[in-house]
């Protein structure tokens, strides 16, 4: 199942592309090229070609073309005749075709060939996504009802389940019933209606390819679609022969629209969208007309067919929303059908499941069945979230943002969260006004419906994010949406707007939907995000007006009017009566300057709320703003938090706002009727610019920091994105689940600075990170002098990664963490591979990696090979005597190497001592390796006792702690005897409080044992005084 405005921007506008796709098909060829493309196309079941769907424009040059040996020569002089010219007519109408040849089919198999053609096409929404989808794996059957409107009067599809559960659904192919026909010598007339999103337009371009396939309404042969939207734009009279071989030239002689022997009851015409047409029955208005080759206006020609005064016997299809179901009277209708959307959580989870297992090149994988069953989790709690997909539309935002968080590769288009939303307005909303019985008034037609709706819905969504509010009374809504409306135009324009609009975006909230306060009915928006979404758009486009800006504005423009008159009247005053006083009326030339800087102060207050909403203080500790996303979608998993409060963060909010002032994201929005300007851009990136830098030196916890990368990432301006990060030092992003689009929007952001551009630390620690994110991450780590890739989940595969990394020419990582990462001697072979060719690597930690003695004597031969180590950290591993003894002999040969850490190894007593002596030099002038092997060297305490017990602490949570507990009593048990040996009461002093460190260790560490409490963060609290 698809959404409503996948049908209505790209299905049913025939020939009518932008002008991006015009050219497009202009650059793929000439025109006698681009008609083989397409008749190549249409003879694909004759001649067996191996053709992918991959739309209407697809080349034919990416195919290989196999035709049977036995065919080749019968279909030789065909093959040259289909090389003819075509006409791309961008007018409004169906491409046109030309062949000087016989027809090789049928028309009415033509026709079929074609439409599937036209319906397979994926929109340009959908082909983000890395063509996985096709209409046969995406469609779900909703839920349809055969309903008369005024049985139940005002239905939406958020209405209580069990009001329409009782009623049998309908198949779509049920909806022409010969049962339901009493007059069979007339054609049936049905019409579908429905709320925004419920999915019309997708369960008509299904019928069509079904019925192409000869699968649904076979008692139909021939079926004409058309969209009432490119019918309303038709400015001449045509008829309705005229009409069909202008959209389909290949019918424009077909005996079935002759109007003799009953031949159109084998036609099905379908009006899709008809709440875009005027249709008007009175007799005085419409003349009446029976003959299908007289010119008539295009809403006549509509009306003359529901009339069953023109081809009665013929059946028709009408969709229409909500709002327009009265424009038919209802004599006319024979069955009124209402679509409901998804009505269960199982109709939910068929549509995700269509969707999301669509990943990795059509196979299922783990990470897209997790994620399903997490959401159906979520939707049989019956959260929000299952309230909101009743509309499939709002089912496909769902996938959409799903797909963006957790399957962004780098081979697939750059796509932002404010990208999806933006689309989601477009497919629903996209180039509408609100009309009036099908008019425009001279008021609106500047006024785009996406505009009314961030004027009234947006304003209130505003007002709730300045107040901390996510739910809204009735009398709120009563006052922010047409509270001011005066006159009839105006109210029933907002009457259209509550029936078809309001209730897409606003519903009631699932705790009964009242107020603990005032015991009234309360409103929430279906989507979280959306009200995010609406308030950022309701900013951006500059509808937050103080008293000062409307009151400039107005004056301005009543001056700029009358400003030439005023000042030729006074220049020819001020010489026939010469008062000075004259002069004071030069000030009127003031106020457009004036205005201009008022409307400049404007942008900057954008880019100051922006950044105050951004870096809020006590939204400092949440979590971050993508995972806050996905766990609107899927809930919350193990223990609930306490009751939900009536305020919340809105962390959102200021990323919207920057994601809406992209290029891409604000040419979607003037099609939309939503204009911001390039020099209003301008003003607010330059006041926004100054307040990023300024808060960017400041130390931002992790999560803040990974929302300003998001930020810099959804606004998409790689000039802006650079100067910010050039006051940025370290990116510390320690403990924030890394998914596959964190880790695609840091490289993405990295990547927009110079090459010389250098952190002086990346941490990526505890970030979840897999050898597949390691992967996307690549562009990343060319920007940093310290990596820090500890505690995270990263195998033998991953060193080879890094090997490359390393052995890279332009490599400046000096510094790399890989603790606690289980690489193996396997692993710790392939990295070893690059210290022959690395110059730039100073500090290595290998801690807790799994290392063994064959890693050991490993690094003890390779050593040598690099000149540049410094540090080497082999601790917690299971390295023996022997190995270790080896290795720091290594150590001591080498020409920079000061340490070597291998306390928590399996070393014996004797081994310790032999490692102390051995790091010493061999001369006297000799340099000395220090080995840290214990908290003891020899007799005498180690000088880093501290940071080996700090290290020991901070890990405590995630090493074995049965290990950790037998480490600290041979350290417990080396104090004691190094204790025994010195008779000085202050040796003794200092003996016994290393030791009482290390019992509070192992007292902590046991009450964790027993109440399954951390003790990290108490050890990590310890201080040497």
């Amino acid at each position: 199942m698809h959404v409503r405005g996948y049908f209505k921007v790209e299905m049913w506008r025939f020939g009518r592309p932008s002008g991006t796709e015009v050219l497009r098909w202009r650059c793929q060829g000439s025109p006698r090229d681009l008609c083989c493309k397409l008749h190549i196309r249409a003879l694909q079941k004759t001649f067996n070609l191996n053709l992918r769907s991959v739309g209407i424009c697809g080349s034919v040059n990416r195919h290989h073309f196999s035709f049977p040996t036995k065919t080749t020569s019968s279909y030789r002089n065909a093959w040259r005749e289909l090389r003819t010219s075509m006409c791309y007519s961008i007018s409004g109408f169906n491409p046109r075709f030309f062949c000087t040849c016989e027809p090789i089919a049928d028309p009415i198999e033509i026709h079929k060939q074609k439409l599937t053609l036209w319906f397979s096409h994926l929109p340009r929404e959908e082909r983000q996504f890395g063509g996985y989808f096709s209409p046969e794996t995406m469609h779900v059957e909703p839920l349809i009802l055969e309903q008369h409107p005024d049985e139940d009067r005002g239905l939406n599809p958020f209405k209580e389940k069990t009001g329409i559960s009782t009623r049998p659904s309908l198949t779509p192919e049920q909806l022409f019933d010969a049962n339901n026909n009493g007059n069979k010598a007339r054609g049936l007339n049905v019409l579908l209606y429905g709320a925004v999103g419920t999915g019309k337009s997708t369960v008509v371009r299904k019928l069509m390819l079904d019925w192409c396939a000869g699968s649904v309404f076979s008692q139909f042969k021939l079926v004409l679609p058309f969209s009432c939207e490119d019918l309303s734009h038709l400015s001449k009279p045509t008829s309705l022969r005229d009409l069909v071989g202008r959209k389909y030239m290949h019918l424009r002689k077909t005996p079935y629209l002759s109007g003799d022997n009953d031949k159109a009851k084998d036609v099905l015409f379908i009006f899709n969208g008809m709440e875009k047409m005027k249709l008007d029955f009175r007799i005085g208005s419409t003349e009446l007309c029976s003959d299908p080759n007289e010119a008539l206006p295009s809403g006549a020609v509509v009306v003359n067919l529901l009339r069953k005064y023109m081809l009665p016997e013929a059946s028709i299809l009408v969709t229409t929303r909500l709002s327009a179901v009265d424009r038919v009277p209802k004599k006319y209708i024979n069955r009124y059908v209402q679509i409901c959307g998804f009505n269960d959580p199982h109709r939910q989870r068929a549509y995700f499941t269509s969707r999301l297992l669509q990943q990795n090149e059509g196979k299922p994988g783990m990470a897209a069945e997790t994620l399903i069953e997490m959401l159906y989790l979520n939707l049989q709690r019956e959260s929000q979230l299952a309230t909101a997909c009743f509309l499939p539309t709002y089912c496909w935002l769902t996938c959409a943002t799903l797909h963006l968080l957790h399957f962004t590769d780098t081979k697939s288009p750059i796509r932002t969260l404010t990208g999806i939303y933006t689309s989601f307005m477009k497919l629903n909303f996209g180039g509408e006004v609100i009309t009036v019985d099908g008019n425009v008034s001279s008021q609106e037609q500047q006024n785009s419906l996406m505009l009314y709706v961030v004027r009234t819905v947006g304003k209130l969504a505003f007002d709730g994010i300045t107040n901390k509010r996510t739910s809204f009374s009735a009398e709120e809504l009563e006052q922010w949406v047409g509270g001011k409306t005066k006159t009839d135009e105006e109210l029933q324009q907002l009457a259209v707007f509550r029936t078809d609009v309001l209730d897409f975006f606003l519903v009631p909230r699932n705790d009964h939907g009242t107020d603990p306060e005032s015991g009234g009915r309360r409103y929430v928006f279906a989507v979280p995000a959306m009200q995010e979404y609406l308030a950022a758009l309701y900013v951006v486009l500059g509808e937050n007006k103080s008293i000062l800006e409307k009151l400039t504005k107005e004056v301005s423009e009543a001056l700029g009017q009358a400003s030439e008159d005023i000042t030729s009247l006074l220049s020819i005053l001020s010489k026939i009566i010469p008062f000075r006083i004259f002069a004071v009326f030069n000030l009127l030339k003031l106020f457009p300057k004036l205005f201009e800087r008022v409307s400049s102060l404007s942008k900057g207050r954008i880019a100051d709320t922006m950044t105050a909403e951004m870096f809020r203080s006590e939204d400092s500790f949440n979590e971050d703003v993508l995972d806050q996303v996905e766990q609107s979608l899927l809930g919350v998993h193990g223990p609930q938090p306490q009751e939900e409060t009536y305020t919340r963060a809105f962390e959102l909010y200021p990323i919207f706002m920057g994601g809406l002032l992209h290029y891409g994201n604000r040419r979607l929005l003037d099609q939309l009727g939503c204009s911001i300007k390039s020099h209003t851009v301008s003003q607010i990136t330059h006041v926004l610019r100054k307040h990023l830098i300024k808060e960017s030196q400041k130390k931002q916890p992790p999560e803040e920091l990974m929302d300003l990368l998001v930020l810099l990432y959804e606004f998409q301006n790689p000039r802006l994105t650079a100067e910010v990060l050039q006051s940025i030092k370290t990116i510390n992003l320690s403990n924030v689940r890394m998914t596959p689009h964190k880790c695609f929007v840091l490289s993405t952001v990295l990547s927009c600075t110079s090459s010389r551009f250098h952190l002086n630390k990346l941490n990526l620690s505890s970030c979840h990170i897999t050898p597949e994110l390691l992967q996307m991450l690549w562009p990343a780590f060319h920007h940093t002098s310290n990596l820090n890739l500890q505690f995270n989940s990263l195998g033998p595969e991953s060193c080879i990664l890094l090997r490359d990394l390393l052995l890279e020419p332009n490599c400046t990582i000096k510094s790399l963490q890989l603790c606690d990462n289980y690489l193996t001697d396997a692993g710790i072979s392939h990295l070893l591979e690059a210290l022959s060719g690395n110059h730039s690597l100073q500090r290595l930690c290998l801690m807790h990696t799994g290392l063994g003695d064959r890693s050991a004597q490993m690094l003890a031969e390779r050593l040598g090979q690099h000149d540049m180590l410094q540090e080497l950290n082999v601790a917690y591993n299971n390295i023996g005597d022997s190995a270790a003894l080896t290795l720091v002999d290594a150590c001591r040969e080498h020409p920079s190497i000061h340490t070597v850490h291998l306390y928590l190894n399996q070393l014996t007593d004797v081994a310790k001592q032999s490692l102390y002596v051995r790091g010493g030099p061999r001369v006297k002038e000799g340099r000395r390796v220090k080995v840290l092997a214990s908290v003891t060297e020899g007799s005498d305490i180690s000088e880093d006792w501290h940071p080996i017990l700090s290290v020991i602490g901070k890990n405590s949570l995630s090493w074995d702690r049965d290990r950790v507990r037998e480490q600290l009593l041979v350290f417990l048990k080396d104090l004691e005897w190094g204790r025994k040996q010195h008779q000085s009461f202050w040796k003794k002093m200092h003996f016994r409080r290393v030791e009482s460190v290390v019992r509070q260790m192992l007292r902590l560490l046991e009450k964790s044992s027993d109440t399954g409490t951390g003790t990290s963060t108490k050890l990590c609290n310890y201080r040497r005084s």
